[in-house]
Protein backbone atom coordinates (compact mmCIF):
# COMPACT_ATOMS: atom_id res chain seq x y z
CA UNK A 1 0.00 0.00 0.00
CA UNK A 2 0.83 3.87 -0.17
CA UNK A 3 1.76 5.47 2.71
CA UNK A 4 3.67 8.73 4.01
CA UNK A 5 6.08 8.09 7.13
CA UNK A 6 9.61 8.44 8.23
CA UNK A 7 12.77 6.79 9.39
CA UNK A 8 13.72 9.18 11.60
CA UNK A 9 12.55 12.31 13.24
CA UNK A 10 13.36 16.04 12.03
CA UNK A 11 11.58 18.52 10.33
CA UNK A 12 8.99 17.94 7.76
CA UNK A 13 11.71 16.79 5.20
CA UNK A 14 12.00 13.65 6.86
CA UNK A 15 8.54 12.66 5.49
CA UNK A 16 8.33 9.93 2.72
CA UNK A 17 5.55 9.24 0.46
CA UNK A 18 6.22 5.28 -0.63
CA UNK A 19 5.10 1.69 -0.01
CA UNK A 20 4.43 0.09 3.10
CA UNK A 21 3.53 -3.59 4.05
CA UNK A 22 -0.51 -4.07 4.70
CA UNK A 23 -1.71 -3.82 7.78
CA UNK A 24 -3.16 -7.52 9.44
CA UNK A 25 -5.94 -7.25 11.44
CA UNK A 26 -5.81 -8.26 14.90
CA UNK A 27 -8.24 -9.78 17.95
CA UNK A 28 -10.58 -6.67 18.25
CA UNK A 29 -9.48 -4.93 15.34
CA UNK A 30 -10.94 -3.94 11.75
CA UNK A 31 -8.98 -3.57 8.67
CA UNK A 32 -10.08 -0.24 6.93
CA UNK A 33 -9.65 1.05 2.96
CA UNK A 34 -9.19 4.65 4.04
CA UNK A 35 -10.25 7.53 2.28
CA UNK A 36 -9.67 10.44 4.24
CA UNK A 37 -7.00 11.22 7.52
CA UNK A 38 -6.52 14.47 9.18
CA UNK A 39 -3.51 16.45 9.80
CA UNK A 40 -3.01 17.05 13.86
CA UNK A 41 -0.24 18.96 15.58
CA UNK A 42 0.58 15.71 17.65
CA UNK A 43 1.55 14.37 14.00
CA UNK A 44 4.12 17.53 14.18
CA UNK A 45 5.61 16.61 17.90
CA UNK A 46 5.75 12.90 16.82
CA UNK A 47 7.56 13.68 13.72
CA UNK A 48 10.16 16.00 15.56
CA UNK A 49 10.52 13.35 18.33
CA UNK A 50 9.26 14.99 21.49
CA UNK A 51 7.29 12.33 22.53
CA UNK A 52 10.10 10.46 22.97
CA UNK A 53 11.99 12.78 25.00
CA UNK A 54 12.36 11.31 29.00
CA UNK A 55 11.04 15.26 29.92
CA UNK A 56 8.08 14.33 28.12
CA UNK A 57 6.26 11.32 29.74
CA UNK A 58 4.51 10.16 26.49
CA UNK A 59 4.22 6.97 24.78
CA UNK A 60 7.69 6.23 22.12
CA UNK A 61 7.27 6.67 18.56
CA UNK A 62 8.89 3.16 17.12
CA UNK A 63 10.57 3.77 13.64
CA UNK A 64 9.86 4.01 10.93
CA UNK A 65 6.64 5.23 11.60
CA UNK A 66 2.94 6.19 9.92
CA UNK A 67 1.35 9.25 10.84
CA UNK A 68 -2.66 9.53 11.11
CA UNK A 69 -4.59 9.49 14.06
CA UNK A 70 -8.04 8.81 12.16
CA UNK A 71 -9.49 7.45 9.46
CA UNK A 72 -12.97 7.47 7.41
CA UNK A 73 -12.93 4.75 5.46
CA UNK A 74 -14.97 1.07 4.61
CA UNK A 75 -13.88 -1.87 6.52
CA UNK A 76 -12.83 -5.19 4.36
CA UNK A 77 -11.57 -7.49 6.92
CA UNK A 78 -11.61 -8.19 10.67
CA UNK A 79 -9.60 -10.08 13.14
CA UNK A 80 -12.22 -11.59 15.12
CA UNK A 81 -14.96 -13.98 13.76
CA UNK A 82 -17.50 -11.57 15.72
CA UNK A 83 -16.36 -8.22 13.90
CA UNK A 84 -17.21 -10.16 10.71
CA UNK A 85 -20.82 -8.54 10.33
CA UNK A 86 -18.51 -4.93 9.93
CA UNK A 87 -17.02 -5.80 6.52
CA UNK A 88 -18.49 -3.70 4.10
CA UNK A 89 -20.02 -0.67 6.43
CA UNK A 90 -18.33 2.81 6.74
CA UNK A 91 -16.89 3.98 9.69
CA UNK A 92 -15.51 6.67 11.59
CA UNK A 93 -12.22 5.30 13.10
CA UNK A 94 -9.80 6.47 16.08
CA UNK A 95 -6.21 5.16 15.82
CA UNK A 96 -4.44 6.51 19.00
CA UNK A 97 -1.19 4.54 17.18
CA UNK A 98 -0.75 6.05 14.25
CA UNK A 99 -1.29 4.21 10.71
CA UNK A 100 -3.80 6.93 8.76
CA UNK A 101 -1.70 8.52 6.54
CA UNK A 102 -1.96 5.05 4.39
CA UNK A 103 -4.47 3.69 2.05
CA UNK A 104 -5.06 0.68 4.71
CA UNK A 105 -5.37 1.04 8.47
CA UNK A 106 -5.92 -1.68 11.25
CA UNK A 107 -8.28 0.11 14.44
CA UNK A 108 -9.36 -1.31 17.28
CA UNK A 109 -13.05 -2.50 16.98
CA UNK A 110 -14.26 -0.53 19.91
CA UNK A 111 -12.56 3.24 18.28
CA UNK A 112 -14.65 2.95 15.24
CA UNK A 113 -18.55 4.10 14.82
CA UNK A 114 -20.56 3.52 12.05
CA UNK A 115 -21.02 6.94 9.85
CA UNK A 116 -24.19 7.60 7.55
CA UNK A 117 -23.78 7.74 3.66
CA UNK A 118 -26.08 10.69 3.28
CA UNK A 119 -23.80 12.95 5.05
CA UNK A 120 -20.25 14.76 4.05
CA UNK A 121 -17.58 12.28 4.62
CA UNK A 122 -14.91 14.96 5.03
CA UNK A 123 -16.47 16.51 8.10
CA UNK A 124 -16.42 12.96 9.78
CA UNK A 125 -12.72 12.58 9.27
CA UNK A 126 -12.25 15.82 11.04
CA UNK A 127 -13.68 14.83 14.17
CA UNK A 128 -11.50 11.99 16.46
CA UNK A 129 -8.12 13.42 17.88
CA UNK A 130 -9.79 17.19 17.91
CA UNK A 131 -13.00 16.07 18.54
CA UNK A 132 -12.48 13.81 21.58
CA UNK A 133 -9.96 16.74 22.83
CA UNK A 134 -12.56 19.08 22.80
CA UNK A 135 -15.19 16.71 24.04
CA UNK A 136 -13.34 15.03 27.07
CA UNK A 137 -11.67 17.85 28.48
CA UNK A 138 -15.32 19.17 28.95
CA UNK A 139 -16.94 16.10 30.21
CA UNK A 140 -14.17 14.42 32.11
CA UNK A 141 -11.46 16.88 33.20
CA UNK A 142 -14.48 19.32 33.99
CA UNK A 143 -17.90 19.19 33.29
CA UNK A 144 -19.16 22.57 32.12
CA UNK A 145 -22.57 23.59 33.65
CA UNK A 146 -25.54 25.63 32.39
CA UNK A 147 -24.68 29.46 31.89
CA UNK A 148 -20.67 29.00 32.35
CA UNK A 149 -18.05 31.12 30.59
CA UNK A 150 -15.23 29.95 28.66
CA UNK A 151 -11.80 31.19 27.19
CA UNK A 152 -10.69 29.18 24.82
CA UNK A 153 -6.95 29.88 23.35
CA UNK A 154 -6.20 29.46 20.23
CA UNK A 155 -9.58 28.97 19.40
CA UNK A 156 -9.41 29.04 15.31
CA UNK A 157 -7.57 25.81 15.00
CA UNK A 158 -9.08 21.93 14.83
CA UNK A 159 -9.55 21.58 18.34
CA UNK A 160 -10.47 25.09 19.46
CA UNK A 161 -13.42 25.29 16.60
CA UNK A 162 -15.20 22.31 17.31
CA UNK A 163 -14.43 23.54 21.42
CA UNK A 164 -16.75 26.32 20.85
CA UNK A 165 -19.22 24.27 18.73
CA UNK A 166 -19.43 21.28 21.89
CA UNK A 167 -19.32 24.36 24.44
CA UNK A 168 -22.18 25.64 22.90
CA UNK A 169 -24.08 22.66 22.29
CA UNK A 170 -23.88 21.57 26.43
CA UNK A 171 -25.37 24.89 27.79
CA UNK A 172 -22.58 26.92 27.56
CA UNK A 173 -22.92 30.88 28.17
CA UNK A 174 -20.31 33.53 27.30
CA UNK A 175 -17.80 31.60 25.08
CA UNK A 176 -14.79 33.59 24.26
CA UNK A 177 -12.23 32.28 21.41
CA UNK A 178 -8.35 34.11 21.18
CA UNK A 179 -6.57 34.23 18.06
CA UNK A 180 -3.74 36.65 16.12
CA UNK A 181 -5.70 37.84 13.58
CA UNK A 182 -8.67 39.86 12.64
CA UNK A 183 -9.72 36.89 10.03
CA UNK A 184 -9.45 34.50 12.63
CA UNK A 185 -11.47 36.14 15.25
CA UNK A 186 -14.26 36.52 12.75
CA UNK A 187 -14.18 32.67 12.24
CA UNK A 188 -14.18 32.00 15.79
CA UNK A 189 -17.52 34.13 15.95
CA UNK A 190 -19.04 32.47 13.07
CA UNK A 191 -18.77 29.29 14.37
CA UNK A 192 -20.32 30.80 18.13
CA UNK A 193 -18.36 32.20 19.78
CA UNK A 194 -19.71 35.64 21.43
CA UNK A 195 -16.38 37.41 21.54
CA UNK A 196 -13.22 37.11 19.73
CA UNK A 197 -9.70 38.41 21.53
CA UNK A 198 -6.45 39.19 19.86
CA UNK A 199 -3.92 37.43 22.39
CA UNK A 200 -1.06 39.65 20.70
CA UNK A 201 -2.51 42.49 22.18
CA UNK A 202 -1.22 43.74 25.75
CA UNK A 203 -4.70 44.48 26.82
CA UNK A 204 -6.05 41.22 26.17
CA UNK A 205 -7.26 39.90 29.64
CA UNK A 206 -8.45 42.81 30.12
CA UNK A 207 -10.92 42.79 27.29
CA UNK A 208 -11.52 39.15 28.96
CA UNK A 209 -12.42 40.54 32.01
CA UNK A 210 -14.83 43.21 30.40
CA UNK A 211 -16.90 40.46 28.38
CA UNK A 212 -17.50 38.31 31.94
CA UNK A 213 -17.86 41.91 33.66
CA UNK A 214 -15.33 42.08 36.18
CA UNK A 215 -15.81 38.43 36.98
CA UNK A 216 -13.57 36.42 34.55
CA UNK A 217 -14.38 32.80 33.25
CA UNK A 218 -15.28 29.65 34.44
CA UNK A 219 -13.23 27.64 32.41
CA UNK A 220 -9.84 27.96 30.28
CA UNK A 221 -9.05 25.32 27.78
CA UNK A 222 -5.63 26.23 26.55
CA UNK A 223 -2.51 25.04 24.52
CA UNK A 224 -0.83 27.75 23.84
CA UNK A 225 1.48 28.02 26.88
CA UNK A 226 4.54 30.53 27.49
CA UNK A 227 3.52 33.91 28.62
CA UNK A 228 -0.19 33.63 27.95
CA UNK A 229 -0.08 30.48 30.46
CA UNK A 230 0.71 32.70 33.41
CA UNK A 231 -1.47 35.47 32.34
CA UNK A 232 -4.29 33.49 31.75
CA UNK A 233 -4.70 33.18 35.82
CA UNK A 234 -5.58 37.37 35.82
CA UNK A 235 -8.92 36.41 34.00
CA UNK A 236 -9.67 33.22 35.86
CA UNK A 237 -12.74 33.41 38.03
CA UNK A 238 -13.05 32.35 41.69
CA UNK A 239 -13.67 28.69 41.29
CA UNK A 240 -12.55 28.50 38.01
CA UNK A 241 -10.86 25.75 36.14
CA UNK A 242 -8.22 25.73 34.06
CA UNK A 243 -7.88 22.56 31.23
CA UNK A 244 -3.99 22.54 29.99
CA UNK A 245 -3.72 20.76 26.71
CA UNK A 246 -0.62 21.88 25.12
CA UNK A 247 2.22 24.11 24.88
CA UNK A 248 3.02 25.30 21.62
CA UNK A 249 4.96 27.96 22.51
CA UNK A 250 6.87 25.97 25.46
CA UNK A 251 5.76 25.34 29.00
CA UNK A 252 6.91 29.11 30.02
CA UNK A 253 7.78 29.24 33.65
CA UNK A 254 7.13 26.97 36.54
CA UNK A 255 3.91 27.83 38.52
CA UNK A 256 3.38 28.02 42.26
CA UNK A 257 1.61 25.76 43.48
CA UNK A 258 -0.40 28.32 45.98
CA UNK A 259 -1.14 30.18 43.31
CA UNK A 260 -4.01 28.54 43.10
CA UNK A 261 -5.29 28.32 46.57
CA UNK A 262 -6.66 32.51 46.50
CA UNK A 263 -9.33 31.94 44.60
CA UNK A 264 -9.83 28.31 45.05
CA UNK A 265 -8.73 27.67 41.09
CA UNK A 266 -7.62 24.67 40.09
CA UNK A 267 -5.26 23.36 37.00
CA UNK A 268 -5.85 20.02 35.41
CA UNK A 269 -3.42 19.03 32.83
CA UNK A 270 -5.15 16.44 29.54
CA UNK A 271 -3.19 14.24 27.74
CA UNK A 272 -5.98 12.39 24.48
CA UNK A 273 -3.52 8.90 24.91
CA UNK A 274 -4.20 8.97 29.09
CA UNK A 275 -7.68 8.04 27.80
CA UNK A 276 -6.91 4.79 26.68
CA UNK A 277 -7.10 3.26 29.87
CA UNK A 278 -10.51 4.16 29.52
CA UNK A 279 -11.68 2.78 26.12
CA UNK A 280 -15.58 3.26 27.30
CA UNK A 281 -15.20 7.10 27.66
CA UNK A 282 -13.77 7.37 24.25
CA UNK A 283 -16.39 5.36 22.66
CA UNK A 284 -18.66 7.68 24.06
CA UNK A 285 -16.73 10.79 22.23
CA UNK A 286 -16.99 9.45 19.51
CA UNK A 287 -20.90 8.15 19.25
CA UNK A 288 -21.38 11.44 20.58
CA UNK A 289 -18.78 13.45 17.96
CA UNK A 290 -21.20 11.10 14.90
CA UNK A 291 -24.43 12.11 16.13
CA UNK A 292 -23.70 15.64 16.51
CA UNK A 293 -22.51 15.99 13.10
CA UNK A 294 -24.91 13.39 11.44
CA UNK A 295 -27.59 15.55 12.95
CA UNK A 296 -25.72 19.04 11.93
CA UNK A 297 -25.70 20.47 15.28
CA UNK A 298 -21.64 19.85 14.93
CA UNK A 299 -19.82 21.46 11.98
CA UNK A 300 -16.12 20.12 11.42
CA UNK A 301 -14.50 23.17 9.52
CA UNK A 302 -12.32 21.95 6.65
CA UNK A 303 -9.67 23.95 5.84
CA UNK A 304 -8.60 22.03 2.60
CA UNK A 305 -8.63 18.58 1.57
CA UNK A 306 -5.20 17.42 -0.05
CA UNK A 307 -3.63 14.44 -1.53
CA UNK A 308 -1.57 11.69 0.42
CA UNK A 309 1.40 12.99 -1.12
CA UNK A 310 1.00 16.57 -0.32
CA UNK A 311 1.62 15.75 3.86
CA UNK A 312 4.66 18.14 3.62
CA UNK A 313 2.74 20.50 2.37
CA UNK A 314 0.56 20.06 5.27
CA UNK A 315 2.53 20.15 8.15
CA UNK A 316 3.70 23.41 6.44
CA UNK A 317 0.71 24.82 6.88
CA UNK A 318 -0.28 23.76 10.49
CA UNK A 319 3.36 25.13 11.34
CA UNK A 320 2.91 28.09 9.45
CA UNK A 321 -0.31 28.46 11.79
CA UNK A 322 -1.80 29.22 8.08
CA UNK A 323 -5.03 26.56 8.68
CA UNK A 324 -8.42 27.45 10.12
CA UNK A 325 -10.36 24.14 10.83
CA UNK A 326 -8.75 21.10 10.20
CA UNK A 327 -6.47 19.73 6.74
CA UNK A 328 -7.51 16.47 5.29
CA UNK A 329 -5.38 14.02 3.15
CA UNK A 330 -7.61 12.25 0.61
CA UNK A 331 -5.89 8.94 0.28
CA UNK A 332 -7.94 8.17 -3.06
CA UNK A 333 -6.95 11.40 -5.20
CA UNK A 334 -4.24 9.97 -7.72
CA UNK A 335 -0.71 9.45 -6.29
Amino acid sequence: MKAVFYRGFGDRNVLEFGDQPDPQPKEGELLIDVHRTSVNFVDIRERQGTYNKPETHGGNVALPHISGLQATGVVTDAGSGTDRNWIGKKVLAYTPAGGGYAQRVAARTQFCIPVPDTTDENLFAALPNQGLTGYLMLTASTTVKAGESLLIQGASGGVGSLAIQIAKAMGAGTVIGTASSSEKLQFMKSLGADYGVDYTKDDWTQRVLEATNGKGVDIILESVGGDIFEKNFDCLATFGRYVLYGSTRGPGQPLPPRRLMGKAQTLSGFYLPAFLQKPDLIHAGLQYLVDETAQGKLKPVIDRVLSLNDAVEAHRLLEDREVQGTILLDTTASV
